[in-house]
């Protein structure tokens, strides 16, 4: 397992910070696999799995470009956007509530397209931002750093839940708040820290703890992956 590993790992990094070299990692890949396999060996098969499984990664990539690509032309620029949120919220050093969503759609406001591509959103803080609740947000987009799985970063000027999450979504939500509520209750600075060990939601830590967490290196503990520096 540790060679397919090892070339799972090779090729998503090579294509994710090289685009371009997606499609011919995709096409060596994909001949050596049938050139390996049509060999017929125990030894030589698992080189031709590998192979497999490594152009399999690289057309995963090739098949994101296009909804990356549409969603990066409107950086620096005003958009209106709808999305699913994908992740747990959590406060960042700018004060806004940050989470990861799937965008779908974006464009000038009032003038939405369809556009399918991994976003990060900051909005003022507030209730129903819960993961599986979908959104609609005007602000300011920019472009993220290759590699990162955002495809965008908007800073909202304005946001509003057009559904609330349901199903497994809404469960999960109810039982997060609960946990929250609960948790509040207990004498500080346990009560606003638990729930970001727990659940990712730093809503309740205190701005100096948070400072102080920072300052020590912790701060790692209670981040919600994929909220970088805003947090």
């Amino acid at each position: 397992m540790l060679p397919l590993a090892a070339a799972v790992w090779a090729v998503a990094l090579l294509c994710v910070f090289v685009p371009a070299a997606a499609p011919w990692t995709a096409g060596a890949g994909l001949v050596g696999a049938i050139v390996m396999l049509a060999l017929r060996r125990r030894g030589v098969a698992l080189v031709g799995f590998v192979l497999a499984v490594a152009s399999a990664v690289a057309v995963s990539v090739i098949l994101a470009l296009p909804g990356r690509g549409d969603a990066q032309a409107w950086s620096g620029r005003i958009v209106e956007a709808t999305a699913e949120i994908t992740s747990s919220a959590s406060i960042g050093q700018d004060g806004r509530l940050w989470f990861e969503a799937q965008l779908t759609g974006i464009g000038p406001p009032g003038a939405i397209a369809p556009v399918a591509a991994p976003v990060r959103i900051g909005v003022d803080p507030g209730e129903g931002f819960d993961m599986g609740a979908g959104i609609r947000v005007t602000g300011q987009a920019a472009e993220t750093d290759a590699g990162e799985r955002s495809a965008i970063v908007v800073f909202a000027s304005s946001a509003e839940v057009e559904h609330p999450a349901s199903g497994v979504f809404a469960l999960a939500a109810g039982l997060k708040h609960d946990f929250v509520a609960r948790s509040t209750t207990l004498p500080e600075p346990g009560a606003g820290l638990l729930p970001g060990l727990a659940v990712g939601d730093t809503r309740a830590v205190s701005a100096q703890l948070n400072d102080d967490m920072r300052a020590s290196g912790l701060s790692h503990l209670t981040a919600v992956s994929g909220h970088g520096s805003y947090m």
